[in-house]
């Protein structure tokens, strides 16, 4: 389902495929291209993770950045439209970089959430799912955002000495148990998604 929009949004006219810079306009081939670049991102930003790799606002708007910059003249930038999806209303663009500054100083505060590779799994899940609640709450893309956000937080995981998290094949149905869990986090319910990641959490070997 695409977001809509308080003003005109991003799409083709009829359809759920964002302009983009190659004119594509069919849906499984911009999906297919999509997803190779994403798998490429992963690939880029497993190989340079280090000690010095920090969690930041820039870090995140990099991965949106080098994703997606080939396809969106938007990738790695704030959208600064409203957006909701279905019957959930994100942050609204207006707040949008105030809550990101909170947001990070917080994040910043927990150290980036680089400390985790000594405690237990079930503190790692908890502190996670608060942090993507909040991020995904904020919503702060104009596209592509779960991706992001999943992204963001496998980094973080693969730095504390984890594998990537395992949602249990993710899709796009509205019964899907982590989209089910976005929409708690919207009510400040990470419960849910905290039990999703604990799940999806297993140590690198």
């Amino acid at each position: 389902m695409k977001y809509s929009s308080d003003q005109d949004y991003i799409y083709y006219s009829g359809t759920n495929i964002p302009v983009n810079k190659l004119g594509i306009q069919n849906q499984t081939e911009i999906d297919e291209l999509e997803a190779q670049l994403f798998l490429k991102t992963y690939e880029h930003f497993h190989e340079n993770l280090n000690e010095k790799t920090l969690f930041n606002q820039k870090y995140l708007k990099d991965l949106h950045k080098f994703a997606f910059a080939k396809l969106y003249s938007w990738a790695g930038k704030y959208r600064t439209k409203n957006i909701s999806k279905g019957d959930t209303v994100f942050c609204q663009a207006r707040h949008l970089e105030e809550q990101i500054e909170k947001f990070f100083a917080e994040f910043k505060k927990e150290n980036y959430l680089r400390d985790y590779h000594d405690k237990t799994s079930e503190e790692f899940a908890e502190v996670v799912a608060y942090f993507m609640c909040e991020l995904i709450a904020l919503h702060p893309f104009n596209e592509l955002n779960g991706r992001t956000i999943r992204l963001f937080f496998d980094m973080i995981a693969v730095y504390n000495g984890y594998e990537y998290i395992n949602y249990d094949n993710i899709s796009a149905r509205a019964d899907n148990k982590f989209i089910q869990a976005s929409k708690r986090c919207m009510h400040k319910d990470c419960k849910p998604m905290e039990e999703i990641i604990l799940k999806g959490l297993k140590k690198a070997k």
